[in-house]
């Protein structure tokens, strides 16, 4: 019988290093697909969370109000969980995973509670889950404004990805894509991916001063006289 050579050291060292710079090649492509792919679905989400505001306001509703939710209120919010019942309970909008975005650093070990209202009847609630943000429950990966402006349209932001600051740039330690930008849904319901407010070409409308641009977005919700307090996803 023939006694078949084996593979030398050498050989062996030869096709590992092949196979770790092809691997270095293509990874970082792999992994733009998948981030791309996730950036997709999170725009979905706030879609879909911008055609439940248009259904709440289409119920003759012109805003939220502030305050916090409750069945005898149930069109106000002090906090971005009362915010998602103002729509789940006006808009049909009762999918609790819609306000939590899976990458987002901050919701890595965390499981989504499936409602944003739970009981029956006269004890419906805002799920605790959602008004208790924790590393098991997943923080709201959202920020809104309320009251949202009277007359939202398509140059009005009504919700964002967390972390934009007034200065017009996502923080890297708060944002959902660090400071690489994020999402706004429009009073139309239009998304778009926004890198920063701070470039004329992303700035927002503002509408404290007509006919002007501006990066803060309190500006471009309407500082006056629709004035309120920003909902916290913590």
């Amino acid at each position: 019988m023939r006694r078949r050579p084996a593979f030398t050291l050498i050989e062996l060292l030869t096709v590992i290093a092949i196979i770790g710079i092809l691997a270095a090649v293509l990874f970082p492509g792999v992994s733009g697909v998948m981030k791309a792919a996730k950036k997709s679905a999170a725009q979905t989400q706030l879609v879909n969370i911008g055609k439940g505001y248009q259904t709440f306001t289409h119920q003759g509703f012109l805003f939220v109000r502030q305050g916090a939710w409750s069945l005898a209120a149930p069109a106000q919010a002090a906090t971005i969980s009362d915010y998602a019942a103002v729509l789940a309970y006006h808009g049909g909008l009762n999918d609790g995973q819609l306000w939590y975005v899976d990458v987002d650093p901050s919701n890595e070990t965390a499981i989504f509670p499936k409602q944003v209202l739970v009981g029956e009847g006269d004890a419906r609630q805002v799920n605790p889950q959602m008004t208790s943000p924790s590393a098991e429950n997943g923080y709201i990966s959202w920020t809104a404004y309320s009251p949202t402006v009277r007359g939202a349209g398509a140059t009005t932001p009504l919700v964002w990805t967390r972390g934009l600051g007034t200065d017009g740039k996502w923080a890297a330690g708060e944002g959902v894509w660090g400071a690489e930008g994020g999402h706004i849904v429009f009073g139309d319901g239009h998304v778009v991916w926004v890198a920063n407010t701070t470039d004329p070409e992303s700035q927002l409308v503002d509408r404290v001063t007509p006919g002007a641009t501006t990066e803060n977005w309190k500006r471009a919700v309407g500082s006056a006289p629709f004035s309120g307090a920003e909902l916290k996803s913590r």
